[in-house]
C-alpha cells in the first residue's frame, strides 16, 4: 500500500544554510515536492543568507516558525525538562521551563521576524522538539500562526482542535536513538498507511551522515505519495483538546 508523506526540514539558521541545502537538492532529486523549511530567527542573519530564504520561497518552498533561538534555559530547568532532554531534546526545548506569558512574546517576536526581513509571513510554527511547554491549546488563539505543530500532529490556532498525523525522525548520533527512533519510525510508518493519515518526514540538517542516513534515504525512496503540509491541514482525525 502506498501511504501519503510530508517532508520538513528543521533548525533553518545560518550555521546550517549549507546543509539545508544538500538536503534540498537530494529531495529534487528524488523528485520531492518543496518540503517545509523550519526557521530559527533569532541568529545574525546576513543579507545573503536571507537572499538564500528568499531564494527557497521563489522555489516553492513554505516557511514556518522554529522557535526563536532554539536553545532551552538552562538554568532555570524543571525536572521534567531535565528528563526531556535526557531522552528527546538535549538542550534544544526552547520552550520548556518559561512561563506562557514568555512564550506568547517569544512566538509573537517570531511571527513579525519574517516580514521585517521581506519574506512572507508563515501560517505554521513548530516549537524546538515539538514542546509547546507551558502553552496550552487554547492560548493559541491568541497569538498570530494559524498552525502549530507537536508531537502529535497540527493544531488549529484558532480553534484548539489537533489534526493527528504520525511522525518520523531521524537525529540518531547515539546507538540507543538510533534504535529507539528505528523502532519509532517503523511503528509510524505503518500506521501512516493503516490510518490513511500522512507521514510527517522530519529531516533535521545531520540526518543524511548520522546513523541513520541510509535509512533516512531509503524512506524517500520508497512509494510514498508526497503532498505539501498545507494541502493536509484539517482534512484528518482530530480531537479535542482536553
Amino acid at each position: 500500500m502506498t501511504g501519503r508523506a510530508i517532508v520538513s526540514i528543521h533548525d533553518v539558521m545560518p550555521a546550517t544554510l549549507a546543509r539545508v541545502q544538500r538536503i534540498v537538492a537530494f529531495l529534487e532529486e528524488t523528485q520531492v515536492p518543496p518540503p517545509t523549511l523550519l526557521v530559527v530567527p533569532g541568529k545574525e542573519w546576513n543579507s545573503q543568507e536571507l537572499k538564500s530564504l528568499r531564494g527557497f520561497v521563489e522555489k516553492g518552498h513554505l516557511l514556518a516558525g522554529h522557535g526563536w533561538v532554539h536553545k532551552a534555559n538552562t538554568d532555570s530547568r524543571t525536572f521534567y525538562h531535565r528528563l526531556h532532554g535526557l531522552l528527546i531534546s538535549r538542550n534544544e526545548a526552547e520552550h520548556l521551563s518559561r512561563p506562557a506569558s514568555e512564550l506568547a512574546e517569544l512566538i509573537r517576536g517570531c511571527h513579525d521576524w519574517f516580514s521585517t526581513v521581506d519574506l512572507p509571513s508563515p501560517q505554521l510554527y513548530v516549537p524546538p522538539a515539538w514542546a509547546l511547554g507551558a502553552l496550552r491549546f487554547d492560548n493559541l488563539k491568541a497569538l498570530p500562526f494559524r498552525w502549530y505543530e507537536v508531537l502529535r500532529g497540527f493544531v488549529d490556532g484558532s480553534s484548539g482542535r489537533l489534526t493527528w498525523m504520525p511522525l518520523a525522525g531521524f537525529e540518531a548520533d547515539t546507538t540507543f536513538r538510533r534504535g529507539s527512533l528505528r523502532v519509532w519510525n517503523r511503528l509510524n510508518g505503518a500506521l501512516a498507511k493503516r490510518a490513511g493519515a500522512p507521514l510527517r518526514i522530519s529531516i533535521h540538517p545531520n540526518d543524511l551522515d548520522l546513523l541513520l542516513g541510509e535509512e533516512l534515504k531509503n524512506m524517500i525512496r520508497d512509494p510514498w505519495q508526497f503532498v505539501r503540509e498545507s494541502e493536509t491541514f484539517g482534512s484528518h482525525q482530530t480531537e479535542e483538546n482536553r
